[in-house]
């Protein structure tokens, strides 16, 4: 893994927040697959520039704020985890959420070929639809 394939992935996450569908798609493999958690609206898999162009305006039409704000890349040979918050305020009730997030990104020849998003979901859906956020469960 490079710094030219960190670039990379900061790029696609700077595209997919201010909504070009453009240039995330120069940056993605053409038939990349996108894997969002299915509980929220934007959620499930899709592929190529015409899944993402749809997710994009699929969380756009719920969310005020960023798809993610990165936090660490961790790299391996083909794979780069990104932890980061994905925090916004929901359009139809104001609520706001924030949860933390791990994407696992797959590269193809230094091109992002795979996301899977993984985060609680709940936080979210709660903004939603207008209730609290659930109450935090301690681990033993």
């Amino acid at each position: 893994m490079s710094e030219h394939d960190l670039e990379a992935l900061r790029r696609i996450y700077s595209a997919v927040n201010r909504g070009d569908v453009e240039e995330l798609a120069s940056d993605v493999a053409h038939d990349i697959e996108w894997t969002i958690p299915d509980r929220v609206p934007w959620g499930g898999t899709r592929h190529g520039p015409d899944g993402m162009r749809a997710f994009t305006e699929t969380f756009r039409d719920h969310v005020d704020g960023n798809w993610a704000d990165p936090d660490d890349y961790l790299m391996t040979q083909d794979r780069v985890v990104v932890l980061g918050r994905l925090r916004g305020r929901a359009k139809g009730t104001g609520h706001e959420f924030e949860v933390e997030f791990a994407h696992v990104w797959t590269l193809t020849d230094g091109v992002a070929s795979q996301l899977r998003a993984i985060y609680d979901t709940e936080p979210i859906i709660a903004a939603l639809e207008g209730r609290p956020p659930p109450q935090p469960k301690l681990a033993v």
